[in-house]
């Protein structure tokens, strides 16, 4: 999950810089999960991607979640 993190926070823009550190550092800015279009006749490359997809939608669930729960019920001020 690290390598995956990581791909993410390189991929967002800072908010001071405006720019992606993928961008400057690489000279591109990679996708995290390959084209959905694309086929690939490699067997063990189809199951990862299909994980990675599975454990991308749950994270994205979770995070979520926590985000909604823990603002405050009330406006305080």
């Amino acid at each position: 999950m690290l390598p995956l993190t990581t791909l993410v926070h390189n991929n967002t823009q800072n908010i001071t810089t405006n720019l992606i550190p993928n961008h400057p550092l690489n000279g591109l800015e990679p996708v995290i999960t390959p084209d959905q279009a694309m086929g690939t006749d490699n067997l063990t490359a189809e199951p990862r991607v299909d994980q990675l997809r599975q454990q991308r939608v749950l994270v994205t669930k979770v995070l979520n979640t926590v985000a909604n729960s823990k603002s405050p019920s009330t406006n305080m001020f």
